[in-house]
């Protein structure tokens, strides 16, 4: 079986591996350059939970990412606006830890190093210029023409290919940016990550090592734009936000996107194309589900392919995927508004929610273990 899988980023490479292990001809089409990891941690991190830790470890692909890129972390804590506070470790999940936080980078070149080894084609730098969904074949700006009987669609929320299958979008701004900085800490920090809710929005700390962090601070699009252009406004508020919870630190880099929440109508095709990742689903980076969210995608449609014929797999990737990731975006949608809502009905609500998790040690240890992906 021919695979084309249209973007190689973390999502669409880990499919690239996926599959091949599987035996499918595979070829993967990346409109940018190869990435590389190296100096400084890069802003761009992900937080992967224990289950696709195990998973990149089944694909070889683990031990390949730079040991000082990636963090395994063994607690997590979660506070509210009122200041009641609920903490999760290693132990409440019956596990060795929680997760990992990974440069993407560094994730995106240890699966691309995994190309030679497995015969993944690889055209980088290169674009698909037309789709013949009919014919099942695509023609790539260099000139060349590729046939397919499955096609992937890893490129992101504004996704060629679903603009090519007619798959329609669903959406909307939230209205806020989430910073993220690069911070030096003076003082050690434990291997947990944790974050506070408050009325302007949460902030959250992802550790990278004893003494660095990555910083994240969420506030309103307006509340943003008093700093534009200001750096030094920035690590100023950022100073003032976190130096109370780690102490004295030294901001070293730091960039802001917007908040999106959008998702594909549907996520497959013409009984031959199906979307992964951002270009099905793109969700509120509140818990850091978004790459667990597109790992699980692949999961699932690699189980499927495995044992059926590829229009069947297809529609039984769609039930179950879109079922499971509806799920997760409402349940940020709940958290991002219960969390720091004013009203006394949602606060209630979430103080006796957090209370009784921390109550009761079975459903702390279920509602742990489905977050780390079990």
């Amino acid at each position: 079986m021919k695979v084309v899988i249209v973007g190689g980023g973390m999502v669409g490479a880990g499919a690239a591996v996926s599959l091949a292990k599987q035996g499918y001809e595979v070829t993967v089409i990346e409109a940018g350059k190869a990435v590389s990891s190296g100096g400084d941690w890069d802003l761009r991190i992900s937080s992967i939970h224990l289950r696709n830790v195990e998973w990149l470890h089944e694909l070889g692909t683990w031990s390949n990412i730079r040991a000082e890129r990636k963090l395994m972390y063994t607690d997590l804590a979660v506070q509210t606006v009122d200041g009641q506070r609920l903490q999760f470790s290693n132990l409440d999940a019956d596990a060795i830890a929680l997760g990992a936080m990974v440069e993407n980078n560094a994730l995106q070149e240890a699966l691309w190093e995994q190309f030679s080894e497995h015969n993944i084609r690889v055209y980088s730098e290169t674009r698909v210029e037309t789709f013949d969904l009919a014919d099942r074949s695509v023609t790539l700006s260099n000139g060349e023409k590729l046939s397919y009987d499955l096609l992937l669609g890893a490129d992101g929320a504004q996704s060629q290919v679903a603009l090519a299958a007619h798959i329609g979008q669903r959406g909307w701004d939230y209205d806020m940016r989430c910073l993220l900085a690069i911070a030096e800490v003076e003082q050690p920090i434990p291997a947990a990550t944790w974050e506070i809710f408050r009325s302007e929005g949460p902030f959250a700390l992802l550790p990278l090592s004893t003494h660095q962090a990555c910083l994240i601070d969420y506030r309103s699009e307006s509340q943003w734009q008093e700093f534009s252009g200001n750096s030094d406004a920035v690590k100023q508020s950022l100073n003032e936000v976190f130096e109370p919870h780690i102490g004295q630190h030294t901001v070293t880099k730091f960039a802001s996107f917007p908040l999106r929440r959008q998702r594909a109508l549907r996520y497959i095709s013409h009984d031959s194309v199906a979307l992964i990742g951002d270009a099905a689903h793109s969700i509120h980076p509140l818990a850091g589900q978004g790459v667990n969210l597109g790992f699980a995608d692949v999961q699932e449609l690699t189980r499927q392919l495995v044992k059926q014929p590829i229009s069947q797999a297809l529609v039984n990737y769609e039930r179950v995927r879109m079922q499971e990731n509806q799920q997760m975006m409402r349940a940020m949608d709940a958290i991002h508004v219960g969390f720091r809502s004013q009203h006394l009905l949602p606060r209630g609500l979430v103080a006796f929610g957090l209370a009784l998790v921390g109550k009761v040690a079975p459903l702390k240890h279920a509602l742990v273990r489905k977050a780390i992906g079990f």
